[in-house]
């Protein structure tokens, strides 16, 4: 049986993540992910220590870029521009340094859309359209994640996926198991979204909120998850709010994923 490649996210390092890197590669995972925010910004000299590191442990990495302060629809020009430039900056970065995938958030929509309906969807889907060109250029693949429910992102919903793909864009993404839950629609992207799924983020919930919880303390089945996903077109990593609760996900997705 072929194994999905599967590492953690450094989100369960914020802050602190250079200084506990060798303590996640110590796991022996497959794939590393580096949250790019708040202290944990890329620098050349981080880069080189990622890269001696991972060479010397033989992982793969990602990198997600900035989702703090970020809003590729934002209706302000200028706004919209920066975080379009800060998506670009974590792209250039991981060709430099080889990386596999970003990860990339789609926009959020403000109270305008109810003056101007329509008008953050299309600001969306020309910054991705910009953030995918720049990408294709530059070697790099770039999975773009779903939302969860309950807030105001796009992105919630495979249709809205599906819709971006017939206005043509090129979408490959990032398949957030978690904020699926949400929104009941981890059936609807599997079936919807298929071969265009390469990479996942795997943590729990009970339904209603982006909890990430622990693997198998909420209500996902992720028996379901693993007969339908295509294990060997994909990475997947852990997405976890603390060190501890990292540790527990990686193990128990580890029994899962391969028994």
């Amino acid at each position: 049986m072929i194994e999905m490649p599967l590492g953690i996210s450094t989100l369960c390092t914020i802050g602190r993540t250079y200084s506990e890197m060798g303590r996640l590669l110590e796991l022996g995972i497959d794939v590393l992910e580096i949250l790019e925010e708040y202290k944990d910004r890329l620098t050349p000299t981080r880069m080189r220590k990622v890269e001696e590191l991972t060479e010397s442990y033989d992982v793969r990495l990602t990198i997600h870029s900035p989702i703090l302060d970020m809003n590729i629809a934002s209706s302000t020009r200028a706004f919209r521009a920066e975080s379009i430039r800060q998506v670009i900056r974590s792209v250039d970065n991981a060709a430099l340094m080889g990386a596999e995938l970003v990860v990339v958030h789609p926009g959020v929509r403000t109270p305008l859309d109810f003056l101007y309906p329509g008008i953050h969807w299309g600001f969306n889907r020309e910054s991705l359209r910009e953030i995918l060109n720049h990408a294709e250029a530059s070697g790099v693949k770039v999975g773009v994640e779903n939302m969860p429910g309950n807030h105001s992102f796009l992105l919630e919903k495979s249709s809205e996926f599906l819709e971006l793909i017939g206005e043509g864009l090129p979408l490959q993404m990032t398949l957030d198991v978690g904020h699926a839950n949400t929104t009941s629609q981890l059936e609807n992207y599997i079936r919807d979204m298929g071969n265009r799924i390469a990479h996942v983020h795997l943590h729990d919930n009970r339904g209603n909120d982006d909890e990430h919880l622990v693997v198998g303390k909420g209500t996902i089945d992720w028996g379901f998850l693993k007969r339908s996903l295509d294990m060997g077109s994909l990475t997947g990593v852990i997405e976890a709010n603390s060190l501890s609760d990292a540790l527990q996900s990686y193990s128990r997705a580890r029994q899962i994923f391969s028994s």
